[in-house]
């Protein structure tokens, strides 16, 4: 309770007792005068003999409050009784104007102006009311506040929700819901809110406590109402990868353009959307893209991309895809043509037109039911392009009526007087029809009168687009310039975490940082999604590249690049070697900007010992994630001659990611050069590279080479004390012992495992343990491996990606096929082949692929065996070394012969290539895939070998004539 005057406001217990409380309250909350005996009998539960008298002391107190505070007639007496003055505002009465008020600004699209309106009611409610009286008079004037409350929270969850603040939306309709949990209304507010922030999770819980509340305290279901809501939600909410943008400002002028891109999308092909910079490129690819009848919608952001040859990783990580090894454009359009009729937006594609037009070249082929959307400033070079051409909007009426959309969507109001008119048509003269130019101008006219900016616009002979951003740059203070120019070094959407690092220095303190944002954004210089748990902020293209010229023109472009990488940097661990799983996420949300700053480096922007570091401490999150773009970077960052001290640890993460890759050549080549640099300086790293060329000499059968180099390995661990790196060493041995089938191996690996539990080092012991098992099962110490299977499947449980768990699952299959058990072989090879695939650990697929149609054959499935064999020798014949197709080869024979080919020429062929590749190397293979073999060779006889090549174009031709099944389970195996 409070009374407000011009000299000032008197409140609490300053206004008297309760009597005085109650009196007021009664006057103020009436429609109309309150008779005497009314009032007395509010403020009295039993009137006393005198309540006349003593009513017209307490009328006579409030008099004198309102004088107090400069309201000389606060009560006035009438016939009927007592009533506040005419012109005493009451805060009920004012919150009810306030949200019709607020009502009307929604209903014109005034977002900011409703959502200042409704606020100050939001926070109001019934029950601070005199909370000590319990009189049931009050109880429907707190139900009236109560329900203004909810009414204005509605209003906000709109007002927000339509300025793009999702999170101040589902902030207030989550305050809605707790205010009144059995309303189902707030509960339906709350799931459209997240339903307009694209959280589909939230949609479901929002749901599902409605339901439970319901169902406690009513013992009943949501109306039909709710559940249409719920249900629309989930239809209308956006899933998956390359999510479509959802622009929360209206869209003009372009009916006609929208209308032929449209037609345009309704066959396979490409579609070019071309035009200059602002024109409105990508909004027309939105709108014609949500109006499409297609299948899956993909949108693909390319303005951050650094490099034409990233171009096909960073769309397949961007679309779910996987983005292979050394051929990412394959594994892109394999995945696309398994969509059928599926749309792909390539948005901003002038920065890597060559490669854009080679990947769409690549998905026009391959993917005959796809559709390709592309905007660019230039036409792609690919042949058979359909392309639009967006001019400009025209300077009259459609510019008109967007600039006062945008101003009016920003809470402003354009003027409606006949001498605004010129003024308008000048401004959108000078705007030259760029919707960016109008965007910019309708934010510069919160701050300035038309008049004024248009003359301000009419100085200078720069053209529309240009014109404007300097005008808006002009307006920013120091600190706010400052942030603008240097969030040019920031590819893609950024965290507020990442911006202020980067940003911030002694110029611009970081605790300022947030709310220049926030001024950039009200000047439509910065875009910020708040979709998300944590806001993002990012510059359009055009406002990007004007950022960078003003960034070199400050001299700050070196400093800045030093804070970025700096920034990355915290994100990584200490230890280089360490899981990627902690850190997955964070680098994934910030990749634009890594590939900016290592191009930065590249090219001479950004340090490039930095940038060296940086690559080198990302080696494994690309080994889990993409290796042919580690590959790429490590390889552009080491091709010099200048001096580094981070050099030998960049070509230890080329040669391992090389490794995994299956390319020996350059495995080996890094892997040296890696030894030579670091050999003097890091014992741990030098240990490292020398296992790993230890399997390279195994790999070209060079058995005593890489006996050689992984005791070198072993003898430096023991003298610098390195238990991880001599166990890996020792493994490496025994590795090199089991392809020979030396009981040995068994040996070897248990005294590893020994080691890595006497040192309770449990991530050395996830990492030992399959390949203990694996070794375990080429030699046939069935017992050893089983154990270390089950042992190592607690420890890499399903979702923790990694080549470890690849390994485990082969070894696993492996056990599983030798124990009899071909359905769990066919399940664990069929995993390890998936999430090899996905991480492009090229080497061991063939082995995975041979168990995997091993177990189909043993399942009587032997169409599903061909097709499996099959990709076995396609993945064996693009490794660099030759053994892994000996399996491969043993294996067609076996699914031929199931199948009843008469082939025995070309069958004695292949197990004559096979038996000579084994000799090759001395590798008899694992027991449990030799017996049916042996079985085999003796009843089919020997023949001369073909070549290597020759021999896998023979069973590929062979298995390619087995006809596979018609089953759906067919059909999916394959």
């Amino acid at each position: 309770m409070a009374v407000t005057g011009p000299a000032g406001t008197v409140a609490g217990l300053a206004l008297g007792g309760r009597r005085l409380r109650v009196a007021i309250a009664a006057l103020a909350l009436a429609e109309a005068p309150v008779t005497a005996q009314r009032l007395a009998g509010l403020i009295w539960p039993i009137p006393p003999p005198t309540w006349s008298a003593a009513l017209r002391g307490i009328v006579h107190e409030l008099r004198t409050v309102g004088t107090t505070v400069g309201i000389p007639a606060l009560v006035v007496t009438v016939p009927a009784g007592y009533a506040l003055a005419d012109d005493i505002a009451v805060d009920v009465r004012v919150a009810r104007a306030r949200l019709r008020e607020a009502d009307e600004l929604l209903s014109t699209g005034r977002h900011q102006a409703a959502l200042a309106a409704a606020q100050p009611v939001a926070t109001m409610s019934g029950d601070a009311l005199l909370p000590d009286e319990d009189g049931d008079w009050l109880a429907p004037h707190r139900h009236a506040v109560d329900e203004l409350r909810r009414h204005a929270l509605e209003v906000v969850v709109d007002a927000a929700g339509g300025l793009g603040d999702h999170r101040a939306a589902t902030d207030a309709a989550r305050t809605a819901v707790v205010v009144a949990p059995l309303d189902e209304r707030a509960h339906r507010t709350l799931i459209r809110a997240l339903d307009r922030a694209g959280d589909r999770a939230g949609v479901v819980a929002a749901f599902e406590r409605c339901r439970a509340v319901l169902a406690d305290e009513l013992g009943v279901d949501p109306s039909r109402e709710t559940v249409d809501a719920y249900i629309a939600a989930l239809d209308d909410l956006p899933t998956g990868p390359a999510i479509l943008p959802r622009p929360t400002t209206a869209f003009l002028g372009r009916d006609d353009e929208v209308a032929a891109v449209v037609s345009d999308l309704q066959r396979p092909g490409l579609v070019v959307v071309t035009g200059r910079g602002g024109v409105g490129k990508s909004r027309l690819a939105i709108e014609a893209t949500r109006a499409s009848v297609v299948g899956d919608r993909l949108w693909v952001p390319l303005g951050a991309a650094a490099d034409d040859e990233v171009v096909a990783s960073a769309v397949a990580v961007a679309t779910g895809a996987s983005p292979g090894v050394n051929d990412p454009v394959s594994a892109f359009t394999t995945h696309l043509a398994s969509l059928g009729r599926a749309l792909l937006v390539l948005d901003g594609c002038e920065a890597v037109v060559d490669g854009v037009s080679a990947l769409v070249t690549a998905v026009v082929s391959a993917c005959p039911a796809a559709t390709v959307l592309a905007t660019s400033r230039v036409p792609l070079a690919v042949p058979g392009a359909i392309v639009h051409e967006i001019r400009p909007l025209s300077t009259g009426e459609i510019s008109a009526r967007l600039l006062r959309a945008r101003v009016t969507e920003r809470g402003g109001e354009m003027p409606n007087d006949p001498g605004a008119e010129p003024l308008i048509a000048a401004l959108c003269r000078l705007c030259a029809g760029v919707p960016l130019a109008v965007e910019l101008v309708a934010a510069q006219l919160a701050e300035v009168s038309l008049d004024d900016l248009v003359a301000d616009l009419s100085v200078g002979d720069l053209d529309g687009l240009r014109r404007v951003l300097a005008r808006s740059h002009e307006l920013l203070d120091s600190q706010e310039a400052a942030v603008f120019r240097r969030l040019a070094v920031l590819d893609g959407p950024a965290p507020l975490r990442l911006v202020r690092d980067v940003v911030g220095d002694d110029g611009v303190p970081p605790g300022r940082v947030a709310r220049i944002l926030h001024e950039l954004a009200a000047q439509s210089m910065v875009t910020v999604d708040r979709t998300a748990v944590r806001w993002l902020y990012q510059q359009d293209d055009d406002l990007r590249r004007y950022a960078a010229a003003r960034l070199a023109d400050s001299g700050e472009v070196v400093a800045t690049y030093e804070r970025l990488g700096t920034a990355l940097r915290t994100l990584l661990p200490a230890d280089a070697r360490a899981h990627p799983a902690p850190y997955r996420e964070d680098v994934t949300a910030v990749l634009p900007s890594v590939r900016a700053f290592l191009a930065a480096a590249h090219d001479g922007r950004a340090d490039r010992e930095a940038g060296l570091e940086l690559a080198f401490r990302l080696h494994r999150f690309w080994a889990a994630t993409d290796v042919s773009e580690g590959r790429f970077w490590l390889a552009r960052l080491i091709d010099t001659d200048r001096p580094s001290r981070w050099i030998g640890y960049a070509q230890f993460a080329l040669g391992y990611l090389s490794y995994w890759a299956g390319d020996a050549g350059s495995a080996t080549r890094y892997l040296e050069d890696s030894v030579v640099e670091l050999r003097n300086t890091d014992q741990a790293y030098t240990a490292g590279a020398l296992v790993y060329l230890g399997g390279l000499a195994d790999d070209r059968n060079d058995g005593a080479g890489a006996l050689r180099h992984l005791r070198e390995a072993l003898d430096i661990t023991k003298r610098a004390n390195l238990p991880d790196q001599r166990i890996s060493a020792a493994f490496g041995i025994g590795a090199v012992l089991a392809e020979r089938a030396d009981p040995e191996a068994a040996r070897h690996a248990a005294d590893c495992i020994a080691h890595a539990r006497a040192r309770n080092a449990t991530s050395a012991l996830a990492q030992m343990l399959p390949n203990a098992a694996m070794v375990c099962w080429q030699v046939g110490a069935m017992d050893e491996a089983r154990a270390y299977v089950a042992e190592a499947l607690a420890l890499h449980p399903e979702g923790s990606r990694s080549i470890t768990r690849v390994l485990l699952l082969s070894a696993a299959a492996g056990v599983a096929y030798a124990d009899g058990d071909p359905s769990t072989a066919a399940d664990y090879a069929r995993i390890a082949d998936r999430e090899g695939t996905d991480l492009g650990v090229e080497r061991e697929l063939p082995l995975v692929r041979t168990l995997y149609a091993r177990a189909l054959l043993d399942l009587g499935d032997i169409g599903g065996a061909a097709s499996a064999a099959a990709s076995a020798v396609r993945a064996a014949r693009g490794l660099a070394f030759a053994y892994p197709l000996a399996n491969c080869l043993e294996t067609a024979v076996l699914v031929a012969r199931a199948a009843g080919a008469d082939e025995s020429n070309a069958l004695r062929q292949l197990l004559a290539t096979a038996t000579s590749l084994r000799a090759e190397g001395d590798r008899p293979g694992a027991p449990s895939l030799r017996v049916a073999v042996e079985a085999a060779r003796r009843e089919v006889g020997v023949a001369d070998p073909p070549a290597d090549a020759a021999a896998g174009d023979l069973a590929l031709a062979m298995l390619a004539r087995i006809p596979l099944p018609r089953t759906a389970d067919a059909r999916e195996r394959r």
